[in-house]
């Protein structure tokens, strides 16, 4: 009897979720393609400690092919989805298309100023290392800024 080829399970994100789904195909009889469009995998329940100076981003974020270097049915592609096309059971890709037998779409979360967009510079979000890191910058700024202020009697 011919082998059939394994199934693709493509996992869209590289998060929480997509990494939990990802590590529970382990040891299934699939192939498994996670796809997310940043490299690393990012612990944000510590992106505050960033934002405050207390951890380089670093230390909060973690190569997504490092974490799943152990799993041989795991393959991790640095790509954006664009689309998707289910009745093809294709992913479209900034740079191509992906076929998959079973998709899990797993992209997480953004903030929302619910309407309010002009909220954005007065408020700003913090899901990203380029976030915390401006939330940093801003903190600094605003302390050299008073340190030139001149000292009140």
């Amino acid at each position: 009897m011919k082998d059939l080829p394994l199934p693709q399970v493509v996992i869209l994100g590289g998060g929480f979720g997509g990494l939990a789904a990802a590590r529970a195909l382990g040891g299934a009889p699939v192939r498994v393609l996670v796809l997310d469009r940043r490299n690393h995998h990012l612990f944000q329940p510590l992106l505050y400690q960033v934002a405050t100076a207390g951890l380089s981003p670093a230390e909060i974020a973690s190569p997504i092919r490092r974490i799943l270097r152990r799993q041989t049915n795991a393959t991790v592609l640095l790509a954006e989805a664009t689309a998707l096309l289910p009745e093809k059971r294709r992913v479209v890709l900034s740079d191509g298309e992906v076929a998959y037998d079973w998709l899990i779409v797993a992209t997480g979360a953004t903030h929302s100023y619910f309407g309010h967009d002009a909220w954005a510079p007065f408020a700003p979000g913090l899901k990203t290392l380029e976030d915390a890191l401006e939330i940093r910058r801003r903190v600094l700024v605003a302390f050299e800024a008073a340190e030139r202020e001149p000292e009140v009697e």
